[in-house]
């Protein structure tokens, strides 16, 4: 099962709940930097809370809330080093700018057309990448954790996912420019750019790179693999058949069935570790008017 961010946030949510507290109706704060709370002896202003009620027309107990999930997280992101650099902003926001068939240019003009801040924009980029790697992060321990027992369970019961072929008949799409390739995937190629070149192939997997074999094995005959860096040159193939398949031994496949365990229960293995947080977090309410 693969990640579904609604849902992972949705979970988060649920487990952070603000159990056993009542707090007043929506109103805004009487001081401008008033201290609301702390949370693990990190101050929070009444001024945060009123714009979270403002921002997401939510009361003020939801509001709280919130307040308390972001705190947690920005601790755990602090604490474990996770940084996100500029460079990663504009590629993450190009990324999405190219799934919806724009630009970045207009993904700029379209925020600040409609009264919203560029910096700010990006600054909320930036903190959902810093998420992303701290859930990333967190089920990394849960992989290297993972129980020996459930792990050869699950290789039994599943050993069709873990069977490669010895040899694998395939188009290779070759190029220079990564971005040509990219076009090919994306038409599943039926557009094939100036500049990128094609060849028919017999892989024998012995020969490949473990990581290569493994993207192989996992494609349907018929897809593409991902864009692989060789050399000076990237590449991508079209899977035409796989033959005289042989299951990967044990030993081997560990780390993959606990990567494919952690993926199946991953939110639920944020939502148990937040909750865990939020059970010995000292947060002190100091006052909310």
């Amino acid at each position: 099962m693969r990640k579904h961010n609604q849902w992972r946030m949705f979970v988060i949510s649920a487990c952070l709940g603000f159990f056993g507290m009542s707090f007043g109706a929506f109103a805004a704060p009487s001081l401008v930097n008033g201290i609301a709370m702390f949370v693990n002896g990190k101050p929070v202003t009444l001024v945060e809370v009123y714009r979270i009620q403002q921002r997401d027309k939510v009361g003020q107990d939801v509001a709280v809330d919130r307040l308390i999930n972001e705190k947690l997280h920005e601790e755990e992101i602090n604490k474990r080093k996770i940084v996100a650099n500029d460079i990663e902003v504009e590629d993450e926001i190009e990324r999405v700018a190219k799934k919806n068939k724009t630009t970045l240019a207009k993904v700029k003009s379209y925020v600040e057309s409609n009264g919203g801040s560029w910096d700010a924009y990006k600054e909320g980029v930036r903190n959902e990448i810093l998420k992303k790697k701290l859930y990333q992060s967190i089920s990394q321990e849960s992989l290297r954790t993972a129980d020996d027992k459930e792990i050869r369970g699950y290789y039994e019961a599943n050993r069709d996912e873990f069977m490669i072929p010895q040899s694998i008949e395939a188009v290779k799409f070759y190029s220079k420019d990564n971005n040509a390739l990219e076009q090919v995937l994306k038409s599943n190629g039926k557009v094939i750019p100036a500049g990128v070149q094609k060849s028919n192939e017999v892989l024998q997997t012995a020969a490949l790179n473990p990581q290569v074999v493994l993207s192989f094995a996992q494609g349907r005959v018929g897809s593409f693999t991902p864009i692989f860096p060789i050399g000076d040159e990237f590449v991508t193939f079209l899977i035409q058949s796989k033959n005289n398949p042989v299951l990967i031994p044990y030993e081997n496949a560990r780390n993959l069935v606990a990567q494919k365990i952690v993926q199946q229960k991953e939110d639920y293995l944020i939502y148990e570790y937040f909750e865990k947080l939020r059970s010995n977090a000292k947060v002190n309410i100091v006052r909310l008017k």
